[in-house]
């Protein structure tokens, strides 16, 4: 008979699985573990590349985002014309 001994959970698997960093699955942004292969609601694969911001916050930067290119766009028509 072998000294067979469970010694239990490695410090790295420790440091891995008690981590509370979600993400959010880039396709339907549901919340997914961050090293995720594929989302559990939608089912694509996500391969790890998980969004670090809800939807609706990552929608407002990308809504921000395009208004100030409009503005700037308009401010140098402006300037340009004038």
């Amino acid at each position: 008979m072998s000294d067979w001994r469970d010694e239990g959970p490695s410090e790295a698997d420790l440091e891995r699985f008690n981590r509370q960093e979600d993400g959010y699955c880039p396709e339907c942004g549901v919340v997914v573990y961050d090293d995720a292969e594929f989302c559990p609601d939608c089912g694509q694969q996500i391969g790890g590349r998980v969004s670090n911001k809800p939807p609706a916050e990552k929608e407002l930067q990308n809504r921000m985002g395009f208004l100030i290119i409009i503005l700037l766009l308009i401010g140098l028509l402006s300037w340009l014309i004038f």
